[in-house]
């Protein structure tokens, strides 16, 4: 009997070990296997880290963006412009801004071309051939000034002979003044022009006492010529308006030189 039931124990053995595996196979996981089978499928820390650092930009990569971005097209609220260039002082005389202004005479009439700085180059250039030429024109004027002087003291003197002597010295007085004066009034502006007194501001105030003598002693001269009744008054204070007219003329002449 027992050699029976051993047989069939180990006959029965190997179908026992089969069930007892595949009733552990069935069963459901223990969490620290669940925890390796996932560890198994989720991303680990390192990759983690690669993943945040390919989706998100550095703040290096922001502030590139932003400087390409300004570079290609600023906004309106740009902070930093350029300024532009002034070409032109701003306290231009009524006469400088009719003539070289930037819409000025000279320009709409095709004589210069519209006003950039290669072209303000030039002018400035232009503007201190006209201003020495000015201020020789301006010796040249008073050594003819002195010689209508000479001749019209001589006249007084009772040496009428003088007389056409002191005609031709006056025209030729008139003609270089004049000539000399649009020199200086029709030149270019400065670069700057500086609101303070200095030596040109004392020339330029001259200026306007000698252009008076100039417009008046010749009217006093020709009403002694008509021997008008008031001859011999308009005599003296034609003398007198001649002497001080070359005498400012010499002194604005001074100040500008010395």
């Amino acid at each position: 009997m027992s050699i029976t039931r051993f047989i069939v124990i180990a006959a029965a053995a190997p179908f026992l070990v089969a069930t007892v595996r595949a009733q552990d196979a069935s069963l459901p996981l223990t969490i620290e296997d669940s925890l390796v089978a996932a560890g198994s499928r989720l991303p680990s820390a390192d990759s983690a880290k690669e993943f945040s650092a390919a989706r998100i930009p550095s703040q290096f990569d922001l502030q590139g963006q932003l400087i390409a971005g300004s570079a290609v097209s600023p906004g309106a609220d740009s902070v930093v412009s350029t300024p532009r260039t002034r070409l032109l002082p701003a306290n231009l005389s009524i006469m400088e801004r009719a003539v070289w202004g930037e819409d000025g005479f000279v320009r709409e009439i095709g004589l210069e071309p519209p006003l950039t700085p290669d072209e303000r180059r030039s002018e400035l250039s232009l503007r201190r051939t006209m201003l020495t030429t000015h201020q020789i024109g301006g010796f040249v004027t008073l050594g003819l000034m002195g010689g209508a002087v000479y001749f019209g003291q001589k006249i007084i003197d009772g040496h009428p002979e003088y007389r056409r002597n002191h005609q031709y010295w006056v025209t030729a007085t008139i003609i270089s003044y004049s000539a000399t004066g649009l020199l200086a009034i029709l030149s270019p502006p400065p670069m700057i022009r500086r609101n303070e007194f200095s030596t040109t501001t004392l020339h330029k105030t001259l200026a306007w006492i000698h252009v008076a003598g100039m417009i008046i002693t010749p009217i006093l001269g020709g009403m002694i010529q008509r021997r008008s009744k008031n001859a011999m008054q308009s005599e003296r204070v034609h003398q007198v308006s001649a002497y001080l007219t070359t005498a400012t003329f010499a002194a604005s002449m001074i100040v500008v030189t010395f």
